[in-house]
């Protein structure tokens, strides 16, 4: 294992990122902003420089560099920052940012990404709709990835922590949102379903802090229960999982299982008023997701 993620990681680092949008392209890259790459650094209020989407690389354009997918056999990634698993079906679903306007925490407002920022791959509707049309024009497409579900749990996130310990106070602002994801999740994996049978691979998301480890294994919980409820199904091609909750675990261990300490998350400059680092992953974090996909994919050869 020591000698394979070794070897992973060179492959990852030494090939050049890029990402291609034409209908020869193989694999295809869904979610939110985990796959797109966000690095709140490069956004207001810590730059006044508006920046482009190539400047943001998520986990699917080093997983393209290390498979190296060359000008005929490229990846697109329409993955979109603040998506939840309702807005990914329908834009007029609440969303963390993706199609509407969200707050970052200290005091600046940061309007929709798709439509200020842009998208690596422009679309005007729903990510379910542009994923639904590439899978069924482009028979290509060999792998797909999905990261969904964070901001569901996000946008209720302050009312979550005011329950403090009070565990029924939890649960029932926890659990109708989990409800509502699974019942999200289930239509999207069968409609991706419904045009492609080749590798899908939901990518598990790994916990920002201790303090969350039972937020995020929450929704993964879910993730895991949809994907085998819909296996179970005549006819339904099973997913493959990646398990990013278990590769931070794992790396930041000597750090008393906190991804930030551990380098795994990205470092905000100082400040009284935030946290030390960004929830989203640092390029050390970024990598292990991709080495994390990659060994889920070959696992299953």
């Amino acid at each position: 294992m020591r000698f394979t993620l070794s070897y992973l990681v060179l492959a990852l680092l030494a090939t050049p990122v890029f990402a291609g949008d034409d209908k020869d392209y193989t694999y295809l890259a869904l979610g939110d902003s985990v796959p797109f790459g966000l690095n709140a650094t490069l956004l207001p209020p810590y730059t006044k420089r508006v920046p482009r989407a190539a400047a943001f690389i998520g986990y699917p354009e080093v997983i393209a560099a290390a498979e190296n997918l060359t000008r005929s056999k490229k990846e697109v990634n329409a993955a979109c920052p603040g998506e939840t698993s309702g807005s990914f079906l329908d834009i007029r679903t609440p969303d963390y940012g993706c199609n509407s306007p969200h707050f970052e925490p200290p005091a600046t407002t940061i309007p929709s990404y798709k439509s200020n920022f842009g998208l690596h791959t422009a679309y005007a509707g729903a990510q379910m709709d542009f994923a639904e049309s590439e899978l069924k024009s482009n028979k290509n497409i060999n792998m797909v990835t999905l990261s969904i579900g964070a901001n569901d749990g996000i946008l209720v996130l302050p009312t979550l922590l005011k329950c403090g310990t009070d565990s029924v106070c939890a649960q029932t602002v926890l659990k109708p949102v989990l409800d509502l994801y699974g019942a999200n999740l289930a239509q999207i994996l069968i409609r991706i379903r419904a045009q492609y049978h080749g590798t899908l691979i939901l990518v598990k998301y790994y916990s920002p802090s201790p303090a969350l480890d039972g937020f995020t294994m929450a929704f993964n919980d879910v993730m895991t229960g949809v994907a085998a409820q819909l296996a179970a199904q005549p006819g339904f091609t099973p997913v493959i999982f990646a398990d990013g909750f278990t590769a931070f675990q794992l790396a930041s261990a000597p750090y008393d299982h906190d991804a930030c300490k551990a380098g795994l998350l990205i470092r905000l400059p100082p400040s009284p008023l935030t946290p030390p680092c960004d929830i989203h992953p640092s390029r050390l974090g970024r990598d292990l997701l991709a080495i994390s996909i990659e060994f889920a994919k070959w696992s299953q050869r």
